[in-house]
């Protein structure tokens, strides 16, 4: 007999969910920022320096991914989504985390990044779009 999926299995994908979200908004705001110091500092090469920044890319694409699955996984999303509901989580909170992140993915993937000029103009759309996560220290 399998073991059924119950509300203490919810609640880990709900905080899977909030940790990825709140992961992938640390990283991209931290990454920004080394990428645009290294940028200024003109080190690593541009190639090497835009290798790194595909690389994110993809990897924060991948963690998108990871929720897209879930949302299609129709019966435990929405568990997940009643468990968010108890928590006081709307729908609407959850687009507002989803969009610019997802916006910031694509951008990223798309991005013109062949000079340091670029690089630096890539790093500062992320900065104004992804600001740091709310947290009790510094991080």
């Amino acid at each position: 007999m399998a073991i059924p999926v119950t509300n203490i299995a919810i609640l880990r994908v709900l905080l899977q969910l909030q940790q990825n979200f709140v992961g992938l908004q640390g990283d991209m705001r931290n990454n920004a920022v080394a990428w645009n110091a290294m940028a200024a500092a003109q080190n690593p090469d541009v190639a090497t320096l835009a290798g790194y920044m595909t690389s994110a890319a993809t990897s924060y694409s991948t963690r998108l991914g990871w929720v897209a699955a879930l949302q299609a996984d129709v019966a435990n999303w929405s568990k997940v989504a009643a468990m968010a509901g108890v928590l006081g989580v709307t729908a609407q909170e959850f687009l507002d985390t989803m969009t610019p992140i997802t916006a910031v993915a694509t951008g990223l993937a798309t991005a013109d990044l062949s000079t340091y000029a670029k690089i630096q103009a890539a790093c500062n759309q992320i900065l104004a779009a992804v600001n740091a996560p709310l947290s009790l220290w510094p991080e």
